[in-house]
């Protein structure tokens, strides 16, 4: 009986005397543990087609009610969406744009929405900086108010908070899987 169990399993001389099948069954368990998460297990990637959803329906909108005032691709006047938000074309090509990004990357991989989380997260921060400097100036191509420029603001903060700061052990998993 050299070389086999007492239960008539054979032993590889792996796993410190485990029957091959539960050394086998470890191997499918880690292998099924670094898979890709899934949208909702994944806060960038949720947060990424939450906010596409955002952007795709306020940019789709916008560029209805950015014809109110002319309609002219960059101008300092645009409509208002919902009473509030300041708009013309070009700021709903830039929504629409941001929507693409998010939809892309949101049913892409984590770390893909991790990073464009952070990029667009940054570029909205940048854009909230702008609307507030230059809101009142001929350089406000934009027709940003402070509604936009707030709006722009939070959501940048949070895209940039969960990009730095969730799904950790996510990518900690598929970054040593990739190794």
């Amino acid at each position: 009986m050299s070389g086999q169990h007492a239960s008539g399993q054979r032993d590889t001389g792996r796993g410190g005397g485990q029957p091959y099948s539960a050394i086998v069954a470890q191997e499918e368990e880690t292998e099924v543990a670094i898979k890709e998460p899934g949208i909702t297990a994944s806060p960038n990637r949720a947060l990424a087609m939450t906010a596409g959803t955002l952007f795709a329906i306020w940019g789709f909108l916008g560029f209805f009610f950015a014809q109110d005032n002319g309609g002219q691709f960059f101008s300092r006047e645009g409509g208002f969406l919902w009473n509030s938000f300041m708009l013309n074309p070009a700021l709903c090509a830039i929504w629409a744009l941001l929507a693409a990004a998010f939809f892309i990357v949101g049913l892409g991989n984590t770390i893909g929405s991790r990073a464009v989380n952070l990029v667009i997260g940054v570029v909205l921060l940048v854009l909230a900086v702008y609307g507030f400097v230059f809101s009142a100036t001929s350089a406000n191509v934009l027709a940003l108010n402070t509604t936009d420029n707030v709006f722009h603001a939070i959501v940048g903060v949070v895209l940039v908070l969960t990009a730095l700061g969730a799904d950790k052990e996510n990518l900690r998993a598929l970054r040593a899987a990739r190794a």
